[in-house]
């Protein structure tokens, strides 16, 4: 069997419990605040294939990378114990991946999940990638026009791109538009190298 669908089998399932327990956003929200760690920190997607790792650590990782408020107790040797961390959907199902050694496909169970919650809720992934950072005012008038073109709801991801000199690339979906300095520099220059 191939990863994705042992991914997509995991995910579908965390989905439809979160839904029929009225969770699924919040359980969207842990996956998000894991994904960006992961991505953060790649030594803790290391950490979980570590077969030398106790579960007990392993679940602390996840439990410390899942909060979305993480930073308050992120350095802490050990989660707070309450009812909120030790008793949740979320926190059996990533008990669940531990004993069933499933922590190499945290990853992509994150995207089939974050899938599966956007197409339901309508909601287009937007990525707006500058040169600069950008103000959340520029962002906010930019998520309104997309929302008044789409009729759909925004979700926004930005990422600094140094390499692009200048102007923007933006991915609406599936649909990519590039007006960054880069390309038209490259188109340039390739235009240059065929009149030679």
């Amino acid at each position: 069997m191939i990863n994705g669908s042992i991914a997509t089998r995991y995910a579908r399932a965390l989905y439809e419990e979160a839904k029929a327990q009225f969770t699924d956003d919040i359980i969207y929200e842990h996956l998000g605040a894991l994904n960006r760690n992961m991505k953060a920190e790649p030594e803790l997607q290391t950490a979980l294939i570590n077969p030398r790792l106790s579960k007990e650590k392993k679940m602390r990782l996840l439990i410390t990378a899942s909060e979305v408020n993480a930073g308050a107790w992120a350095n802490a040797a050990t989660p707070p114990k309450s009812e909120s961390y030790t008793a949740t959907l979320y926190t059996r199902f990533l008990s669940m991946l531990l004993e069933n050694n499933r922590e190499d496909k945290i990853r992509l169970i994150i995207l089939v999940y974050r899938d599966l919650y956007r197409t339901e809720r309508k909601i287009d992934l937007v990525v707006l990638e500058t040169a600069v950072p950008v103000s959340d005012a520029v962002v906010e008038k930019l998520v309104g026009k997309i929302k008044e073109k789409t009729h759909r709801e925004v979700e926004c991801v930005c990422k600094v791109n140094p390499n692009l000199v200048g102007g923007f690339r933006l991915r609406i979906g599936d649909n990519r538009y590039d007006f960054s300095y880069r390309t038209k520099i490259d188109k340039i220059r390739t235009k240059l190298c065929q009149t030679r």
